[in-house]
This record gives structure tokens, C-alpha cells and sequence, in this order.
């Protein structure tokens, strides 16, 4: 995606962007990207593209990530995530930014950062089950 500013303009809360607005940001360039396909098919690439910049984002292992696809049922192995992975760095920075100023406001709240980081979870859960 492209912004009209930086990531660390939204670290720094110079400029505020939503963990839902880069969602919803992130789910138009799919759909621009992947024109010919129906909205089920967009919504399985969106899902498996953000568990992987969220993955990167909060330094997961994608193995994790490919043992869950497994599970569910999708035939991916793990060089697909690492190509979905490396076409969306930009895209990770970005999601690093927002979390970087989530955990940033839970610490000024008074948080610890193991708190702050368990809270930027559950923040996360709530966001992505809207």
C-alpha cells in the first residue's frame, strides 16, 4: 500500500492510523489485486496474507502459522508464506507501527510492557472479530 506518510510518523503518533483502518486498507488492495476473483476467494487470500504480516509484525514463526493452515485444511507449504510475506514488507512495517503505538499508549495508561503486550492481544482479538 502506499500512505501518504511514514511509519514512524504513526509510531511516534504524529499522524494517527488505525489497526482498522490498515485493515481495511490492506482488504481494498487485495480486492484491487485480485479483481477477477468472488468475495470468497478474497476473503481467504485476505485472511491468510494479514495472519502472515501479523505474524512477521509480532515475530511468530510462520511455521506456527503453516502447522494452523494445515490444520484447516489449506494446501500451502512454507516458501507461499514466505513469498506473501516478502511482497508485504512495507505492509508489516506499517502494522509495527500501529502495534509500536498501542503498547506505547498502554504503557503511558500505566502498563508494564509484559502487560502492555498481553493487552495489545486482546486489543488485536477485539479489532479483528468486529
Amino acid at each position: 500500500m502506499k500512505w501518504d506518510f511514514t511509519c514512524e510518523q504513526v509510531a511516534k503518533g504524529k499522524i494517527a492510523y488505525t489497526l482498522q483502518e490498515f485493515r481495511e486498507d490492506y482488504r481494498c488492495e487485495i480486492k484491487d489485486n485480485f479483481d477477477d476473483y468472488d468475495s470468497e476467494q478474497l476473503d481467504a487470500i485476505f485472511s491468510l496474507a494479514y495472519d502472515i504480516c501479523y505474524c512477521t509484525a509480532v515475530r511468530q514463526d510462520l511455521n506456527t502459522l503453516l502447522k494452523h493452515c494445515e490444520d484447516k485444511g489449506l494446501e500451502v507449504d512454507i516458501k507461499y508464506l514466505e513469498l506473501i510475506r516478502d511482497s508485504n514488507l512495507e505492509n508489516i512495517e506499517m502494522l509495527k507501527a500501529i502495534f509500536a503505538k498501542k503498547v506505547s499508549e498502554f504503557m503511558e495508561e500505566g502498563l508494564d510492557a509484559k502487560a502492555s503486550l498481553i493487552r495489545l492481544e486482546e486489543y488485536h482479538s477485539n479489532v479483528i472479530s468486529e
